[in-house]
């Protein structure tokens, strides 16, 4: 006696959840956005601790702060909106924007602690950013750019039509 069930064939359609939580930017911004919490708050624990008073201009810092928290809830509320609308996956361009204020952020008070450690740690950290800007860049404007120039070649490199004589 054989399970007639056993045989049929099992079609199993991918969610909407797994094909936005399989979303490389999803995963890049949720990775990005715990690292930068983790050291703020590393950061703020230490000059707690040590009583460091704030060097950096307040006023700047709290621009930054206010940015990075509304840019970061943005973020927040566009992947949330993603997982049933499909135009949603655009949104991590806002976590970009967080993310480089978090890091700037996170730059005032590692020079409130050190200017040397800021130093350490902001200038390869612009390589970050400086990747972040390339890549917002390209999803925004170089698409188009990169199509025409595809167009282009292609049109170049067409086969020419050869008249023979017989």
């Amino acid at each position: 006696m054989e399970n007639a069930d056993a045989k049929k064939p099992v079609y199993e359609s991918t969610s909407l959840f797994r094909i936005w939580w399989t979303n490389k930017n999803l995963q890049y911004d949720i990775v990005m956005t715990c690292i930068l919490i983790i050291l703020n708050i590393a950061a703020n624990l230490y000059m707690t601790h040590h009583k460091i008073p704030l060097t950096a201009d307040e006023s700047s810092l709290t621009v930054c702060l206010l940015i990075y928290l509304v840019c970061g809830m943005m973020s927040f509320m566009g992947w949330c909106m993603a997982m049933t609308a499909v135009e949603g996956y655009d949104m991590y361009i806002c976590g970009r924007i967080a993310h480089i204020f978090g890091l700037s952020v996170l730059l005032h008070l590692l020079y409130s602690i050190s200017p040397s450690l800021a130093l350490w740690f902001g200038i390869p950290s612009l390589l970050w950013v400086f990747a972040a800007f390339i890549e917002a860049l390209y999803a925004l404007c170089l698409p188009q750019l990169f199509k025409a120039l595809r167009d282009h070649w292609d049109y170049l490199n067409q086969p020419l039509l050869r008249v023979v004589n017989v």
